[in-house]
């Protein structure tokens, strides 16, 4: 029976249809289902219910899943204790996550990890729009549902609040409600950009909490950083929804309004493949992260 061919076949049935099968694999929707139908009439059997949804498993299917499931991962265990070296972490590890996480928060913990693995060749990748690990070894990102395929383990959760700089309220006063943010200036992260980004619900929060219209308001500043918008706030632009994490750790002078009111609180993943052969460098990397970040919230 062809290991490739078995493969594939696995990826459509977690998948459970061709088109996010296609895309997982970076290959044609018409190359995978001729790879199905040459599995099918190679073992005789009917593998897929087709309908409307996607695809099914038969009951012949899934044997030969679960058949599938024991073959791959045995075959990648194999080569996972083959290529690693258990005293050593070194080779390509690459990590993919969104630039306000890359720049605000990775960036404050890697050193330490790449000074006691200096054979370890890290790369991080910065993409806005919505990602899950095919590009990388590791995603770091909100959870994805459906993928029993995916190891997502919890990093840490960030609490969004209100926050402005002193001479922004000396001069527009101070909001005592939420129904007052309709007469202030906010900074957003840029609206354009919300239609594809990850966390894009929830970073238009301070548009919607409390008004009166029950429309969105029109936002004074929008941007298309993270790191630009913090730095509009205390320069007196407006106000602003951040994590309060960040605005205590970065010592930025703002202060906190309205602080009954609850924001998003946004969870952030660790995100890899189960069967990812980079296992052992993986697991020593959310250690690290696990450690360091436990550590940066404690204060």
């Amino acid at each position: 029976m062809n290991l490739e061919l078995l493969k594939i076949f696995h990826i459509v049935a977690l998948a459970g249809n061709i088109t996010k099968a296609s895309r997982v694999l970076n290959t044609s929707q018409s190359s995978l289902s001729r790879a199905i139908q040459l599995l099918e009439h190679q073992l005789k059997v009917q593998l897929f219910k087709r309908n409307p949804r996607g695809l099914t498993l038969t009951s012949d299917g899934k044997k030969i899943f679960q058949y599938a499931d024991k073959l791959i991962h045995d075959n990648e265990e194999f080569l996972r204790s083959f290529y690693n070296n258990d005293n050593e972490i070194k080779g390509d590890l690459k990590i993919i996550t969104t630039p306000f996480l890359a720049e605000l928060e990775l960036i404050n913990h890697l050193l330490p990890f790449l000074e006691k693995y200096p054979q370890l060749d890290l790369e991080i990748k910065t993409v806005s729009d919505s990602f899950d690990t095919e590009d990388a070894d590791v995603a770091i990102r909100s959870f994805i549902p459906y993928r029993p395929d995916l190891e997502q383990r919890p990093l840490f959760t960030h609490h969004h609040k209100l926050w402005a700089s002193s001479q922004y309220l000396e001069r527009f006063s101070v909001p005592q409600t939420p129904q007052d943010l309709d007469h202030h200036r906010l900074l957003v992260f840029s609206l354009d950009k919300q239609k594809s980004i990850l966390y894009g619900d929830w970073l238009t929060w301070l548009l919607y909490a409390g008004s009166t219209s029950g429309r969105p308001r029109k936002p004074f500043l929008q941007f298309t950083s993270q790191s630009g918008l913090l730095n509009a706030a205390c320069k007196g632009y407006g106000i602003l929804q951040f994590p309060q994490e960040w605005i205590h750790l970065r010592k930025a002078e703002l202060v906190q309004i309205l602080p009954q009111l609850e924001g998003p609180q946004i969870e952030v993943f660790y995100v890899f493949n189960k069967r990812n052969t980079s296992a052992q460098k993986i697991d020593a990397l959310y250690k690290h992260l696990q450690a360091s970040l436990k550590q940066k919230f404690s204060l």
